[in-house]
C-alpha cells in the first residue's frame, strides 16, 4: 500500500460481504498535522518549486520506503501537495497557503474539507450533533469506507477535525472555524492600492504626497526624506516581497498613522 490511494486488497469473490472489503471514498489513514509535515518539509527542501522524492524523504530523516510514501499519499488527499513529473513534488496552492502563518488557520479548515469522506460528514452533519462512535463508524461505512477501516477512518477524522479547528465548539459537532477568507494575491495587491490611496499620513497628502508639505510636531518631515510611512508602502511595491510580509509591512503602516492620528506624541520611528 503506497498511501497515495486508498486501495486494500482484492476482496475475495462472491457475497456482498466481500465486496464491501475495497473503499469507494478517499480519505487517509494518517491526520492533517501528517500531512502539513510533509508540505513544510516539501518548502524547506524545494521552496515554491519541485523537490525529488528522495531528497523529500531525507529532509524528512525517512527513507523511500511504505511509512514515506504514506505520508506523501496523506498530503496528496489532504490536497497540500501534487506530484510533479515522475518522481518529484511541489506544493498545492493549498499547500503554499499553508505553510503561510497568515492564512494557516483557514487554510487548515479548507484542507479539511478537500477529504472525500470528511466533506461527506460534514455535510450530513451540519448543524447536527454527530453520532456516537460506533454510530459514525457505521454512517463512514455506508459512505463507501471498507468495513475493515471503519475505525482507523474514525480516528484519522476525530484527529483532523481537531487540527482544523472544527471541535472548537465542542467534539460532540462539527463547526467550521472562523477564519478569514484565503487571501489572492491580486485582491491583496488591490486592497493595497485602494487603501495606501485612503491614509492620511501625517505631513503629507496621502501615499505619495510626503512632498514638502509639512505639518504635524516640529514641523513634519523634511522634504528631502520621506517619513517611515511612505518608505514602508513603496516596500511593498517590491516584487521580491511576498503576500506575508506585505501584511506585516501594511499593520505597521496602519500602526504608525493610527499613533500620529490620535496626537499623544510623533511616531518612535521618526
Amino acid at each position: 500500500m503506497t498511501g497515495e490511494t486508498v486501495k486494500f486488497e482484492k476482496p475475495v469473490e462472491g457475497g456482498d460481504d466481500a465486496k464491501r472489503e475495497q473503499s469507494t471514498i478517499t480519505f487517509p489513514y494518517l491526520d492533517l498535522d501528517s500531512a502539513v509535515e510533509v508540505a513544510r518539509a516539501v518548502y524547506n527542501r524545494g521552496g515554491h518549486g519541485s523537490c525529488n522524492v528522495d531528497e523529500l524523504a531525507a529532509e524528512m530523516n525517512q527513507t523511500v520506503s511504505g511509512a514515506f510514501r504514506l505520508k506523501t499519499g496523506t498530503a496528496k488527499i489532504f490536497d497540500l501537495i501534487d506530484k510533479d513529473g515522475k518522481s518529484g513534488f511541489k506544493l498545492s496552492e493549498l499547500g503554499r497557503q499553508i505553510i503561510s502563518p497568515d492564512t494557516e488557520r483557514a487554510a487548515r479548515a479548507e484542507s479539511f474539507m478537500r477529504v472525500p469522506l470528511y466533506g461527506a460528514v460534514y455535510e450530513k452533519y451540519r448543524g447536527h450533533m454527530l453520532p456516537p462512535p460506533k454510530a459514525l463508524e457505521r454512517e463512514m461505512l455506508s459512505l463507501g469506507v471498507s468495513s475493515k477501516q471503519t475505525d482507523k477512518a474514525r480516528q484519522a477524522f476525530e484527529r483532523s477535525a481537531k487540527q482544523a479547528g472544527y471541535f472548537e465548539s465542542g467534539e460532540d459537532r462539527l463547526v467550521r472555524p472562523r477564519a478569514d477568507s484565503l487571501p489572492r494575491k491580486d485582491d491583496a495587491a488591490a486592497d493595497s492600492i485602494v487603501d495606501t490611496k485612503k491614509i492620511d499620513l501625517p505631513g503629507g497628502g496621502g501615499a505619495g504626497g510626503g512632498g514638502n508639505s509639512g505639518g504635524g510636531a516640529g514641523g513634519g518631515t523634511p522634504p528631502t526624506q520621506k517619513a517611515l510611512e511612505y518608505q514602508l508602502i513603496d516596500l511593498m511595491a517590491e516584487p521580491d516581497i511576498d503576500d506575508a510580509v506585505k501584511q506585516a509591512i501594511w499593520s505597521l503602516v496602519q500602526y504608525l498613522t493610527a499613533r500620529k492620528a490620535k496626537n499623544k506624541s510623533p511616531s518612535i520611528f521618526e
